[in-house]
């Protein structure tokens, strides 16, 4: 089977990639750059300068003749609104009328965003994939309308899935996500200490190990057996960010000052967002929530040796 990757280069991309190599997949991984010194290696990688160009989309897969597509490129933000829009829209758009025009017609994986649902009651946590999406940030936004391109696919009789990621946490995450922020400045403070400089950490969030996240993906991915349907990557669990940042704190054996900014803001104001894996579930696929114990440590070891991925893409972001 050979599987096509999009955004490969980045902190979920690199661990698809992996985990498809080691199943036997033949590999061709697409990013907007050369892949990076110490990513995961593929025997043929692409570089997609143009993914608003339909044709160049076309040839790219047309040339490759993939079994699967597993779309993962996307940004958290951009210089302008039509950059959000042909990054996370326009892009996925392309993927599906390319797949669309090939024969046989590959299965294509969405990665999509918890964003996308938007503020939800807390009536209606953990949320599933049946509630209404308001997504009120221009990320979630464009995630969204990736979704609806997805479904409209799908209602066409092509093999569509969406995946909407939570919160992935690992070694290597965006220092544009809290955690990563926090396991870099952390780890570069001097073993006398410092202050740690943070937004809101009175919010709570369903966590994902990447590895989890990245095992469920492919598992959806060659695996269709969710075709025409969105499916939450969560744990149903929440943990709120102030504990996190405290055990992160505790891991590195430093004292520490939290030190807020308003300035400081993600891309999400929702205080609590929780996800349902009930779907996941009936489709057969655990899912386990994080080791902290163990994710928070190689979190910041990975920050020391200043191997972070900067490349934030929309499965690492909410």
């Amino acid at each position: 089977m050979r599987a096509l990757v999009t955004g490969a280069s980045g902190f979920v991309g690199n661990r698809i990639v992996e985990q498809l190599a080691q199943r036997g997949v033949e590999v061709v991984s697409v990013s907007r750059y050369e892949r990076a010194a110490g990513a995961t290696p593929v025997s043929d990688h692409r570089v997609l300068a143009r993914p608003e160009a339909l044709a160049e989309v076309e040839a790219l897969v047309t040339d490759v003749a993939p079994q699967c597509i597993i779309h993962l490129a996307g940004s958290a933000s951009a210089p302008s609104i039509a950059d959000l829009y042909r990054v996370n829209t326009i892009f996925a758009a392309n993927i599906l009328r390319a797949a669309a025009a090939v024969a046989p017609q590959p299965h294509v994986l969405l990665v999509g965003s918890a964003a996308e649902y938007g503020p939800v009651p807390d009536v209606d946590l953990p949320v599933t994939e049946a509630f209404a999406c308001r997504p009120n940030t221009a990320y979630g936004i464009t995630k969204l309308a990736q979704t609806l391109h997805g479904l409209t696919a799908a209602a066409a009789g092509s093999p569509v899935t969406i995946a909407r990621v939570f919160n992935p946490i690992g070694p290597g995450m965006s220092t544009s996500l809290a955690l990563g922020s926090f396991a870099e400045q952390i780890a570069h403070l001097p073993s006398s200490g410092g202050t740690l400089r943070t937004g809101d950490l009175d919010v709570e969030r369903d966590f994902v190990d990447v590895r989890e996240a990245s095992r469920l993906l492919v598992e959806l991915a060659l695996n269709p057996v969710a075709q025409g349907e969105i499916v939450n990557i969560c744990t149903g669990v929440g943990s709120r960010l102030l504990d996190i940042t405290q055990r992160l704190i505790a891991c590195s054996g430093k004292p520490v000052q939290l030190h807020y900014e308003s300035s400081r803001t993600g891309n999400s104001n929702v205080r609590r967002f929780v996800g349902s894996p009930a779907k996941l579930k009936s489709l057969g696929l655990s899912v386990a929530c994080p080791d902290f114990d163990e994710l928070l440590p190689a979190m910041l070891s990975r920050a020391q040796s200043g191997a972070v991925n900067c490349d934030a893409q929309s499965t690492a972001t909410y």
